[in-house]
This record gives C-alpha cells, sequence and structure tokens, in this order.
C-alpha cells in the first residue's frame, strides 16, 4: 500500500503538548514529516487511513481535525443520500500511478458491501438516480471482468462501522470528480444501495489554512467532529 502525506490540524499548547503527540504517533507506519506547535499543524507520511491516524493522535488527548491529504490531486464523497443511518466520508488522493480511496462510513449492517463510481452526479432521487456503474466505452478489466467504476469491496464490523483504505491502479480521479459514489450490496443478483453521495475536489495538503468552520463561526475545537464533519 502506498503512503500519502496527510496535514492535521492539533490543539497544542506547550511543549508537552508536542511531546505527547509524537509519542501517540509511535509506528513504524508512521513518519512524522513536521509538527509546528505555532501553526497547531502536524503533517505525517503513512499507509495507515486518516481514521487510524486520528485515533492515533486523540490518544494523546488532543483534538485534532484533519485539514489535507495528498501533495496532488485530492476529492471527497460526504455520504448524505439514500438510507438516513448511515453517514460516512470517502476521500480520493491521486498518486503518479495510483489513486488511493481512504473512508469511514457509519450505520451500516456487518458485512461485505460494493464501494463503485456511478455515473451520473445527481443524488435528487436519492441512489436511485446515481445511474449505471461509471464504465467508459464498456471497459473489461482483469479475469474478472472488473468495470471501471468497480473500487472494491469492504466490510463493516458488529459495530456498523467500515473504515478502509483501497488503492486502485487503474482509476483516476480526474475521470470521477462530479460523479456519485455509492455503497451497496449484491443480493440475489439484484442490487441494493445504501448511501451515497457526490465526488467533490477538495483540500490537498496546505491547501484549507482555515481554523474557523465556515458553516457556525466556531472554533474547529469547538466543533463536534463525526464523519459527515470530518473534512472543513
Amino acid at each position: 500500500m502506498s503512503s500519502t502525506k496527510t496535514e492535521f490540524a492539533v490543539n497544542m499548547t506547550c511543549d508537552n503538548c508536542v511531546k505527547a503527540v509524537k509519542e501517540s504517533l509511535s509506528s513504524p507506519y508512521v513518519h512524522i514529516v513536521d509538527i509546528d506547535l505555532k501553526k497547531n499543524s502536524v503533517i505525517v507520511e503513512s499507509s495507515l487511513s486518516t481514521t487510524e491516524l486520528i485515533q492515533k493522535i486523540e490518544t494523546s488527548g488532543k483534538k485534532v481535525v484533519l485539514k489535507g491529504i495528498g501533495e496532488t490531486s485530492a476529492g471527497v464523497a460526504i455520504l448524505e443520500a439514500g438510507k438516513p443511518e448511515i453517514k460516512g466520508v470517502v476521500r480520493f488522493v491521486q498518486l503518479q500511478n495510483s489513486c488511493i480511496v481512504d473512508g469511514t462510513v457509519d450505520g451500516l449492517k456487518p458485512g461485505k458491501y460494493q464501494l463503485t463510481v456511478h455515473e451520473n452526479g445527481d443524488i435528487s432521487n436519492g441512489c436511485d438516480s446515481c445511474g449505471d456503474t461509471f464504465n467508459p466505452n464498456d471497459l473489461k478489466m482483469g479475469l474478472e471482468e472488473k468495470r471501471y467504476g468497480e473500487l472494491g469491496e469492504i466490510r463493516a464490523l458488529s459495530n456498523g462501522r467500515s473504515s478502509f483504505r483501497l488503492e486502485n491502479n487503474i482509476v483516476k480521479l480526474r475521470d470521477l470528480i462530479g460523479r456519485s459514489l455509492v455503497i451497496s450490496q449484491i443480493n440475489n443478483n439484484r442490487e441494493q444501495r445504501y448511501t451515497c453521495g457526490i465526488i467533490a475536489r477538495s483540500a490537498g495538503l496546505f491547501q484549507n489554512p482555515k481554523t474557523i468552520c465556515a458553516c457556525s463561526g466556531a472554533s474547529i475545537w469547538d466543533e463536534t467532529i463525526d464523519p459527515k464533519k470530518a473534512s472543513l
């Protein structure tokens, strides 16, 4: 799995805070690129998911907010249509030779699900208006003849959460922007769509300087962080 650089805002007030954050990120899978006390900024390079990184930093006792991921193109889908009890955020980072798909979804029943990009960026009628799986020129890839928009399989645990990080060597983020992301299952040869959202461009590394939430005017430290608010 390729690693990506990720920037977090972490509520640090002293050198001991910096030390605690460093200790929380002690892992062979995490390389600390920079910690800036004055800017409340932590930058790491890792193959772990953003959820795993946030959980590690939270063990320091400090509040943390994701600010940006990836040094080039980045995208995000807020899963807000479909079944109302399901909420999530899925991020995309375009690397030189692959696309990283990193997400957390809550409210699912335990089991396996399909993560797919669909043709239409339209959720006006819930997930039913997303169209078919995106597959330009009727591409068939690999022995299983997968379609272009089939990103892979994810699994929800007993707590209803699915945290995942996939690497796809075929898709390009530029082809996905403006389309929809759908989480579904195939039951008796029939697709059941559970939740979906539109894929939009998002902040990459150093592209999100905000410390005030645009929607409420509150400090980011006063905002409740959940999967739906995970992107400022």
